[in-house]
């Protein structure tokens, strides 16, 4: 009963010497890895910068659909946007004409 005393009062001399290196490695793998640390720092800009790129074209085809929204509003009989969306669209030509389509 006495050894077991001693073991345990020996035992906890030493538990800030286990745990001591276990928080340090804690906390230095939250630096660099954690959900707030450097590592996710860097791609979270990465994925901010590849966004803005995206909202970017997004909006430079929408301002090209309000051009050729305003100009389809604007009805005017010399306009050959309502010509070539009718083609485009509908696949409508007249009859001696061959049509082919590219993908884009």
């Amino acid at each position: 009963m006495i050894n077991l005393k001693n073991m345990q009062l020996s035992i906890s001399k030493y538990y800030p010497y286990f745990f001591l290196p276990l928080i340090i490695i804690y906390l230095s793998f939250n630096i660099f890895d954690g959900n707030n640390g450097l590592l996710s720092h860097s791609r979270l800009d990465n994925e901010i910068s590849e966004l803005e790129k995206k909202l970017e074209l997004i909006t430079k085809s929408n301002n090209l659909y309000e051009i050729k929204i305003v100009s389809l509003k604007n009805f005017d009989n010399n306009s050959d946007l309502i010509d070539e969306q009718i083609r485009n669209i509908l696949g409508y030509g007249k009859n001696n004409e061959f049509i082919v389509f590219f993908d884009n």
